[in-house]
């Protein structure tokens, strides 16, 4: 009984016209869905360059004009003393506009950001979530191919306690690439490399960590996990609604038959 609407050999009319009404409600709700989806969904304001970990840095910053007036190491101090302070500003300074800088290692966070906006991102991303922050340099070497072009090595063993994972502690191995330029140091080229990295309370994997860095007023595009998730979700969720509306169609329809009949 429950075939035997489907025994007709042809369409009637009334069949051609539900059928169009149908394809008309796919076409409307996959059109509203995808709508409401890219409205709805929040965005960063500014994405930046962001690039993989994969990625390598490629300096392209130049040194020039006076010869410096101050050695490197005390810009090296002052980003660590910044750093203990968690000021995400002040460390932003010491980056280049078009710097790149690379974190292999850490949680979360791995990855390559270019230019001095998404560095700043980064570290609001990480000392701005700790409550007290201790680094210190226990290696320190540094290669001068000019007056004003440095190469820094450094081990830094950092400790510390954040409001999200509790007590931290790291060790890292980092080169830094430092151009004077304009009456200051400032870091072309950087790869911290975490050595170790342990925490009290690690994090339960999320969803979509995209949707912490929102709340937290980050770039979403900062992070690379489940990337393609993130940006096809509205897609994917407009062909469900579009599923949805199909089968309230098929059943309007259905029951509108059988009221007929009876």
């Amino acid at each position: 009984m429950i075939l035997s609407g489907f025994k007709h050999a042809g369409l009637s009319p009334r069949r051609r016209l539900a059928i169009s009404a149908l394809a008309a409600a796919v076409v409307v709700f996959v059109v509203v869905g995808i709508a409401v989806e890219l409205t709805l969904l929040p965005k960063a304001s500014s994405p930046g360059n962001v690039t993989t970990s994969a990625t390598k840095c490629q300096a392209t910053g130049s040194a020039g004009g006076s010869p410096p007036s101050t050695p490197v190491r005390a810009s090296v101090d002052q980003l660590v003393k910044d750093f203990n302070s968690r000021d995400v500003s002040g460390m932003s300074n010491f980056y280049a506009q078009d710097t790149c800088v690379t974190w292999v290692g850490a949680p979360g966070l791995d990855g390559t950001y270019l230019g001095q906006g998404n560095v700043r991102i980064l570290y609001g991303s990480s000392i701005g979530k700790t409550l007290k922050l201790n680094a210190s340099i226990t290696d320190y070497a540094e290669k001068a191919t000019t007056p004003s072009n440095v190469t820094v090595l450094l081990t830094m063993d950092m400790r510390g306690n954040s409001s999200v994972v509790g007590g931290l502690n790291a060790t890292i191995d980092a080169t830094q690439q430092w151009n004077y330029n304009g009456g200051q140091w400032q870091i072309q080229k950087e790869n911290w490399n975490y050595v170790t990295f342990k925490v009290q309370n690690p994090l339960p994997s999320t969803t979509f960590p995209q949707w912490t860095a929102l709340k937290n007023g980050h770039n979403p595009d900062l992070i690379s996990e489940k990337s393609f998730e993130w940006h096809a979700g509205p897609y994917i969720a407009a062909l469900v609604y579009a599923f949805l509306g199909c089968v309230l169609a098929v059943g309007a329809m259905a029951y509108k038959r059988g009221s007929q009949r009876s």
